[in-house]
């Protein structure tokens, strides 16, 4: 496959036209030519008709878009018309008998024309090229554009030949020549040079570029020699590995630095709620296990009246707890109530959620300026910053009318669904309690007065429960339960103040520690809405790219050696070399 590239009114269509027709043939006019250039728009293509008909039979070309057409007087005017849908993926084929059965030869458009088609056209057939024709002139050699084009993509030494078009003179084209080799950092197989006509711009005279150093030779005989020259087509699917490999490595980069941008402001903001999260975790603190673990530890050391004492009113309590379920059951039908442990969840994610409203408009104002910094200059890949954009008004998306809530108070309410208590969280809290009342029992030696106390509250739930159920005639067991249990801590704390300030400070701070960062996590899903969802697929997808692409990019997923002769074979063609 060659593939003449060039700026635009170089003479590309000009030389594919006449290379077509054959030495000496008047030009047929099958790609669109113009005096002022950039009439190619599309990949045009020209092979033998045994080539064409090997190509459309061959598997592994169904995945390109071959579209075989006849010419007109104007040429092929599919090249020239842009608005056919898929018409800049094709590659439209006309027939040469004059071209060798192992060569296809592609005209494309210009690579510095102000259309970005254009250059994605030319840009994808020389991927796949083997040999590239670069077409300039004397105007053209060392525009900024068309060097900085072909060293991009002959960097890796895909084979490349020079046409310099209109020369003047031998010496300035090999000077001009030179100029683009030195440019490029790489030396063209071939130099070749046409001499300035008129009448090859009025589509009168054919283009032949004759070798620079030998006459003798064409580039249309240069070019029938190909056949002969499997190494340059070795060269060439080594070039496209190599790119592909770099483009892997880049695109890999790109995950990583979409994950690391996402990471950061997820970051960021979690860092703005974190602060939320400890004020609300420290004022909501459930005394429940910090009352059992006072209990649990002075059970450990009581004398033996007090732990016979202790143990008859805990079967007094269970078998009160047990009457009352009873008693439950029957007057609502046999309903289960809720267990001591769901009511102490249920009242503790209450208690979280009024303090939560309450620090609520302190934290969402800042919080959605921090949105609108990182939704400008972020460095978000695009979903995440439409996302965003969305969340913030600045695009479609949020409801509207008279009925609709406002975004704080829809953040705040997605925020206070999310909170929710991770297992084993209280019994974590209640060891840490534990670890905290004997470290402080053990340094100040002396527990006779809370041993008295401790037993006091014992008895305190049962006389509160006992008083409510007698006065709702049974019908209060689910308050007495909780009354009793507040109650109870309340005195607790005052125990804990005997022990020392410490030890409540202590509870609170490892309470504070164990439930912050979950809070935080809930009002951090509430402010990013919808968008939350977002940065986590974001993250996903580019993680799962990131691992394709290291395991493509792999050295031991690559391997050309051009020395193996099944890889020459290949190369020629005579097996597939993937």
């Amino acid at each position: 496959m060659v593939g003449i590239v060039g700026p635009n009114n170089a003479g590309k269509s000009s030389l594919f036209n006449a290379l077509v027709a054959g030495e000496g043939a008047a030009p047929r006019v099958l790609s669109p030519a113009e005096p002022t250039g950039g009439a190619t728009r599309r990949l045009v293509g020209a092979l033998s008709p045994a080539l064409r008909a090997a190509l459309e039979a061959e598997p592994t070309m169904r995945r390109f878009d071959l579209r075989p057409v006849t010419c007109g007087a104007g040429g092929v005017e599919e090249a020239r018309e842009s608005a056919e849908p898929g018409a800049e993926a094709a590659l439209f084929l006309v027939e040469s008998d004059v071209l060798p059965d192992g060569l296809l030869l592609v005209d494309t458009p210009d690579f510095d024309s102000v259309l970005r088609e254009n250059r994605a056209v030319t840009d994808a057939l020389l991927e796949v090229a083997d040999v590239a024709v670069v077409v300039v002139t004397r105007h053209t050699y060392q525009n900024h554009d068309v060097i900085e084009f072909l060293s991009g993509w002959l960097e890796h030494g895909r084979p490349w030949v020079l046409v310099y078009n209109e020369s003047i003179d031998d010496a300035t084209t090999a000077a001009h020549a030179r100029k683009v080799e030195e440019d490029l950092a790489q030396a063209a197989e071939a130099i070749f040079a046409a001499a300035f006509d008129p009448g090859v711009a009025r589509g009168e005279a054919p283009l032949e570029p004759r070798d620079l150093r030998d006459p003798g030779v064409s580039l249309a005989g240069w070019l029938r020699a190909l056949g002969d020259r499997g190494d340059l087509k070795a060269r060439a699917m080594e070039a496209s590995l190599a790119a592909l490999r770099e483009g892997l490595g880049e695109l890999g980069l790109e995950c990583r630095r979409a994950i690391g941008a996402v990471a950061q402001a997820r970051g960021s903001l979690l860092e703005s709620a974190t602060p939320l999260g400890r004020a609300v975790a420290r004022e909501a603190m459930p005394m429940g296990p910090f009352l059992e673990a006072f209990r649990d530890v002075l059970d450990e050391r009581p004398t033996l009246v007090q732990r016979e004492l202790r143990r008859g009113l805990r079967w007094t309590g269970d078998q009160l707890a047990g009457g009352l379920r009873w008693a439950r059951r029957q007057l609502t039908g046999g309903a289960q109530g809720p267990s001591a442990d769901d009511i102490a969840e249920r009242t503790l994610l209450e208690v979280e959620r009024v303090e939560l409203e309450r620090r609520w408009a302190g934290f969402f104002e800042p919080a959605q300026r921090r949105l609108r910094e990182l939704a400008r200059d972020g460095g978000l890949p695009p979903r995440a910053v439409e996302a965003l954009e969305v969340e913030l008004g600045a695009a479609p998306g949020r409801g509207s009318g008279a009925g609709a809530v406002s975004p704080a108070r829809a953040s705040f309410d997605r925020a206070a669904a999310a909170l929710a208590l991770d297992p084993g969280l209280l019994e974590e809290h209640r060891a840490a309690c534990r670890e905290i009342i004997r470290e402080e029992l053990d340094r100040q030696g002396s527990e006779a007065f809370l041993q008295l106390a401790v037993d006091v509250v014992h008895l305190l739930p049962l006389g509160v429960a006992g008083a409510l159920i007698v006065h709702t005639g049974g019908l209060g067991s689910d308050v007495a339960v909780a009354g009793g249990g507040a109650a109870a801590a309340a005195l607790a704390e005052r125990l804990s103040r005997t022990l020392g300030t410490g030890v409540a400070l202590a509870a609170r701070s490892r309470w504070t520690e164990l439930r912050a960062a979950r809070i935080a996590e809930a009002a951090l899903a509430g402010l990013l809405g919808p968008a939350a969802g977002v940065f986590k697929n974001v993250e996903a997808e580019a993680a799962e790219l990131r691992s394709t692409c290291d395991e493509w990019a792999a050295p031991a997923a690559w391997s050309w050696d051009l020395n193996d002769p099944a890889a020459q074979a290949a190369a020629r063609g005579e097996e597939s070399p993937i």
